[in-house]
């Protein structure tokens, strides 16, 4: 009784903020301001609290590493975006596809709404809304290629690979050799237990595994993220797993040898391009930012998405006693350097900021 009466109250409050966005919006249509209006703000529609909790994340890193902090503004909820839009203007920018209906139905024009875009889900909610919108900024190169063959204009889309963060843009002589660094593999993921379509595509069970496998072999193995402490008990005593706070993540990244990654589904992850400007090798499999960042890359291998634990495991010792990525090492790190650059939360804030608002 008590859960229903919580989940009513939910929907009521939902449903109140739908409809009081919706009158702002005919207010805002009624006195005309759309033509007035010169405001350079970004407005950003972000209803998440912990889940995704990295698409709050990335606004706030856009924020930070913008020149023009004080036009950035987040909002949970529809009616106080609307308001603040009617009071001082700025351009709507929704941090996921899936907002795009509730946006609608509040009354904001589909053609004023730029979206973040990263991988779908079959059927998603706002998916079919995509091609109305006035820019969609690009995750990664194989779902700007999706949107370009599902018949987007092309002027729509922008090429946004989301991104690093600046603790992490170190120079590269500054960087631990491969040898000198403590762990040989590490993962770098939050661990949800109630969230069954995050499990399946990260693959939770294949990781325990496979860091069980790797422990075993005598590697030290470090999983990176919130939540691991939980199913401890599910991997061997010798598998290392840290949750420190994000300023310290830098510092571990270059102590160790190796970054896997083995999701099915991902928009980045941006814990790649993190172990990318590290100097971590990289195992993949080829989601995500990889078609970014390790296509041409002599530190990267992609790993298909049918093989077992043990091939990655075996790919992984092979590459542990390979002489030729330590004697080469500096070289291929220094052609990292100009992707780096491209996924900086930097550049970044200036490429939403040209595209949203017509800033140079």
């Amino acid at each position: 009784m008590m859960i229903s009466l919580i989940n009513y109250f939910k929907k009521s409050i939902l449903l109140l903020d739908l409809v009081g966005a919706f009158l702002v919006n005919f207010l805002y249509l009624f006195f005309n301001r759309e033509k007035n209006n010169e405001s350079k703000n970004i407005l950003a529609y972000a209803p998440f609290k912990n889940k995704p909790w990295i698409l709050n994340k990335i606004f706030n890193d856009l924020k930070a590493s913008s020149t023009k902090k004080e036009n950035y503004h987040s909002f949970k909820y529809l009616l106080s975006l609307a308001i603040f839009r009617f009071k001082k203007g700025g351009s709507i920018l929704s941090m996921h596809q899936s907002n795009l209906n509730k946006l609608f139905f509040a009354g904001f024009k589909l053609s004023d709404i730029s979206t973040v875009y990263t991988h779908t889900r079959i059927k998603q909610r706002g998916i079919k809304q995509i091609g109305k919108v006035k820019k969609i900024f690009c995750q990664n190169n194989y779902e700007y290629a999706l949107l370009k063959s599902s018949n987007i204009k092309e002027e729509k889309i922008v090429n946004f690979p989301i991104g690093l963060h600046p603790n992490f843009l170190i120079e590269i002589n500054n960087l631990k050799r491969l040898n000198d660094r403590e762990f040989d593999v590490m993962f770098s993921l939050r661990y949800q237990n109630d969230n069954y379509h995050y499990s399946l595509r990260k693959r939770y069970d294949f990781i325990i595994k496979l860091s069980n496998l790797l422990s075993e072999s005598k590697l030290r193995v470090l999983i990176l993220g919130e939540g691991w402490n939980q199913i401890k008990s599910s991997l061997s005593n010798n598998v290392f797993i840290l949750n420190p706070s994000f300023k310290d993540f830098p510092n571990i990244y270059q102590n160790c040898k190796i970054y896997c990654n083995p999701s099915l589904v991902e928009g980045g992850p941006i814990s790649l391009p993190e172990a990318f400007s590290s100097g971590c090798i990289i195992c993949t499999t080829p989601v995500g930012l990889s078609f970014n960042l390790c296509l041409n890359d002599d530190l990267s291998f992609l790993i298909p998405f049918n093989v077992n634990e043990e091939v990655w495991h075996q790919k992984i010792l092979e590459l542990i006693k390979n002489k030729n990525i330590n004697e080469n090492y500096k070289c291929f790190l220094d052609s990292r350097l100009a992707n780096i650059g491209k996924v900086s939360f930097k550049n970044l804030s200036n490429n939403l900021e040209k595209n949203i608002l017509d800033f140079n």
